[in-house]
């Protein structure tokens, strides 16, 4: 009896087993159809996705803000929104692939007081020739939670190329007329365009609420509605009373998917055992981050983690999944890249082999592709590939003396010392002559800038200067420029921006909504491929990922030039 029951327990383990390994390898049939959906889509959407701003044809100048659109006829009719858009003026059109057009703005639609209903503009190339373009779908035949792409120009990327982000309609009408997305946007995006899993558009970029989930889509039935109107060169204050309805030929609607949480996948337990909380001190306080660590079987018995060195300061402590926490010292850091080595004196996981990866860069054939971000003690937050790797500029990452000086007499004299910065601190008075910085001499206010443009905040430069014919060199400890504060809901996201977000050797971005404490940790495809590590959240819609080729090339020179006994 005991073994017949024994039998019985264990068959139904089995089916039990059989059973969750059948639905999980649905659900990941089911990922792997989505993903490809989004690929293919995305294939024949991006081409049209434009960037756009206002042109004098006369002086050839750039005049506006820039702001997207996308182009739905081989004529150059292109789609965007009316908040960006005027009758008449003229517009330079950027095309993904590099070519450069000009358009004319054609109608617009908006309504007073608000000016922002239903905010839909037409444009036309004015070259004559033939233009990649999207098809358009119909914004009626969208149901809730329906998969959606969007493929526009943030402006904190300053890009040439479009963006790829991804989620699910929300609303399909709100009180305003609007359809609400997911898909993040923020400003530069405006009259971008929003696409279903066909490559249609089904919406353009009009605006955004402060929660991240409430993106305001104006619905493409709307320049159907008003095809004819739109195509008059007319500032519309009220809605046209020409409503010839605008009909394109349409494929049939494939099998309606759904957007899959694919958070919890295998690829991402996996990757979430090599992710660790670390703390460290800064002013006595405790400074939280996220760190990787990295497989170094045959280099070394002692583990090694790799994370983002400006947030990580004195005496840094890992945190283990069982509580404990070990010690950790920083055995190298990347100051251009923002990383920085920690090691710990004993193994406290397997890590991940970066030879077994094959991925070190992020290529056009990849945009779309699924990307997860485990975070120490929480679900990993899902994500698509958004970018192409490209060199970050440095442009809020330089360091920052907070003081300015003009030539008087043949001297350069310092006029303006900001309280609290860099200058401040390190003693440096109003009527000092500057002689060098860090040895390049000072001539005038420009060779100032020069030789402090050079460093990055946090770096310490040497500053001689003569006060009442003594001579002094001050140790200077460079800061942050000012933080630009904004009241604009694209600036009041949860967490924020990283405060070091730029400046990096080559980056890709992705629409994870990654906070700055949580960077620091891997980035992996629901393959199970490393992909890199968060290394800066750098707006509303994009965290940058540091590829795993600058990761491997800084971990091999580090390790290489280690002193002996570390």
């Amino acid at each position: 009896m005991r073994n017949k029951l024994f039998a019985v327990v264990l068959l139904m383990q089995v089916l039990n087993f059989a059973s969750t390994l059948k639905a999980q390898s649905a659900k990941s049939r089911d990922i792997k159809q989505l993903e490809l959906k989004v690929a293919l889509a995305i294939k024949k959407a991006y081409p049209a996705s434009v960037l756009m701003w206002a042109y004098d044809t006369i002086t050839y100048t750039r005049m506006s803000a820039q702001f997207s659109g996308v182009v739905v006829s081989k004529t150059g009719t292109i789609l965007s929104a009316a908040h960006v858009v005027m009758p008449g003026k003229t517009y330079q059109v950027m095309f993904p692939d590099g070519r450069v057009c000009i358009a004319k703005g054609l109608g617009r639609i908006s309504i007073p007081p608000a000016f922002m209903l239903p905010d839909a503009a037409m444009m036309q190339i004015v070259e004559k020739g033939e233009f990649p373009f999207a098809g358009m779908g119909y914004s009626s035949a969208l149901t809730l939670n329906e998969p959606c792409i969007s493929i526009a120009y943030p402006e904190s990327l300053e890009l040439r190329q479009p963006n790829i982000r991804f989620g699910k309609v929300a609303v399909v009408k709100n009180k305003y007329g609007f359809i609400q997305s997911t898909c993040l946007m923020e400003p530069g995006d405006s009259g971008g365009p929003l696409f279903d899993l066909e490559g249609r558009v089904i919406g353009i970029h009009s605006g955004i609420e402060t929660s991240e989930d409430i993106n305001y889509e104006v619905p493409v039935d709307t320049y159907r509605k008003y095809w004819t109107a739109l195509h008059k060169e007319e500032n519309y204050t009220d809605l046209p009373k020409d409503t010839e309805v605008f009909v394109q030929e349409l494929p049939l609607k494939s099998p309606l998917l759904k957007v899959i949480d694919y958070a919890n996948s295998k690829s991402a337990k996996k990757f979430a055992l090599n992710c660790f909380k670390v703390k460290s001190l800064l002013d006595g306080k405790d400074q939280q981050i996220s760190a990787t660590l990295i497989s170094t079987e045959g280099v070394t018995n002692k583990s090694i983690l790799i994370s983002k060195s400006s947030m990580i300061y004195d005496d840094p402590v890992i945190q283990l999944s069982n509580g404990k926490t070990e010690k950790a010292i920083v055995l190298a850091r990347d100051i251009r890249n923002d990383l920085v080595i920690l090691q710990v004196d004993h193994k406290i996981g397997e890590g991940i082999k970066l030879d077994a990866t094959g991925i070190d860069s992020a290529g056009i054939n990849s945009l779309g592709k699924f990307l997860l971000s485990p975070i120490p003690g929480s679900k990993s937050i899902a994500s698509v590939l958004g970018s192409m790797v490209f060199k970050s500029s440095k442009r809020s990452s330089y360091g920052y003396i907070g003081a300015s000086l003009n030539v008087k007499n043949g001297k350069s004299i310092i006029t303006v010392v900001q309280p609290n910065s860099a200058a401040d601190i390190a003693g440096i008075k109003v009527e000092d002559e500057v002689i060098d910085v860090s040895g390049t001499t000072i001539t005038d206010a420009l060779d100032f800038l020069r030789a402090l443009s050079k460093h990055w905040a946090g770096d310490t430069t040497l500053v001689r200067i003569k006060r009442a014919g003594a001579i002094y060199v001050n140790k200077v400890v460079l800061k942050y420029p000012p933080q630009r504060v904004a009241n604009h809901p694209a600036e009041l996201f949860a967490g924020g921006k990283s405060i070091r977000r730029d400046g990096f050797d080559g980056i890709f971005t992705h629409d994870a909504r990654i906070k700055p404490i949580e960077c620091g940790g891997p980035v992996c495809d629901t393959d199970g491929h490393f992909y890199g590590i968060n290394i800066a959240r750098i707006s509303r819609t994009s965290t940058a990922v540091l590829p795993v080729s600058i990761i491997k090339q800084f971990l091999l020179t580090a390790l290489k030039n280690k002193p002996a006994g570390k």
